[in-house]
């Protein structure tokens, strides 16, 4: 093992929608969404090629924002090549709104990458801006569409699946700060659980107490009605560790911590990170995680 220790790159792998569930209009047309697609990854590249977080701000919002920002700072301290991107194969799931704040989701790939892109509209003539962005492991399926392909916005407190859209982020939270059951097992909940604990007991042996603890973020949830009674949620947990060092600087921030901290790391280092969730929460039964995107948005070091 090597003397100096990487700070935990977490393989622990995004809170309310609103507008007038079952309105007669849809939030936005297809055409209307495939501009919107076209023209966040036109402004996008043009802001990733020159780590332009004003630029960024024009087509993202909130959390995304905040990590795609701390992603640029993760660019710049590594000094990472970049390469422009092309989604393919849109697939958009619009749902009927008159209410702002208005939504909608496109399922697209770029790359090797699928993604779950959610747009967000605050008010009337305003521009549609990212605020979500999970990467799910398949092909999304189950969404219901009405007779003319829309989709229908789930209201954070429904109640008609097994747990309400806004209390998904808080068992997950709980799933992974203590292990707590509500989450079906797999990659995402259990499984980071375990490797979290097998981490902190490696650190414990070089002198470092890790506590890592897990909390629903503020930024809204966003549900669309599923086939089967449930819903497919998107949602957002935040992660906060601190790495007490007997020997300073035993956990470096060469991982993705990098561009987040300045100067030599001492007896106790402090992260943030942001982590977009992707679940499918059905009628009855645990709710299955099927998507993440995670970023180091913050370090502090004393």
């Amino acid at each position: 093992m090597r003397r100096r220790l990487a700070a935990l790159t977490a393989a622990i792998l995004p809170v309310s929608a609103c507008g007038s569930l079952g309105a007669a209009h849809p939030a936005i047309t297809k055409g209307q969404a495939q501009q919107v697609l076209t023209n966040y990854q036109t402004v996008n590249n043009r802001a990733n090629a020159d780590l332009d977080g004003n630029l960024l701000a024009s087509v993202e919002t909130g959390d995304q924002l905040e990590m795609d920002r701390a992603g640029y700072r993760l660019r710049q301290a590594k000094k990472d090549k970049y390469t422009p991107f092309t989604y393919s194969h849109p697939a958009f799931y619009i749902p009927r709104q008159d209410r702002y704040p208005k939504w909608f989701a496109v399922e697209a790939v770029s790359g090797q990458t699928r993604h779950a892109l959610l747009f967000t509209q605050d008010r009337a003539g305003g521009p549609w801006l990212l605020a979500a962005d999970p990467f799910p492991s398949s092909p999304l399926s189950g969404i219901a569409l009405d007779k003319d392909g829309f989709a229908t916005a789930v209201s954070p407190t429904d109640t008609n699946a097994a747990l309400q859209p806004r209390k998904v982020a808080v068992a997950h939270a709980a799933t992974l700060s203590t292990g707590a059951g509500g989450m079906a097992p797999g990659p995402y909940t259990s499984e980071s659980r375990d490797a979290l604990t097998k981490v902190q007991t490696e650190l414990q042996q070089r002198g470092v107490t890790l506590t890592s603890d897990f909390a629903p973020d503020q930024q809204r949830t966003y549900a669309l009605r599923t086939t089967g009674g449930g819903a497919l949620v998107w949602y957002v947990v935040r992660q906060s560790e601190r790495y007490d060092m007997v020997d300073p600087g035993t956990v470096s921030t060469n991982g993705d911590l990098a561009g987040l901290v300045t100067g030599q790391v001492g007896h106790h280092l402090s992260s943030v990170a942001l982590i977009q969730y992707l679940a499918v929460v059905p009628d009855h039964g645990d709710t299955r995680v099927i998507g993440t995107y995670r970023k180091a948005v913050q370090a502090t070091t004393s």
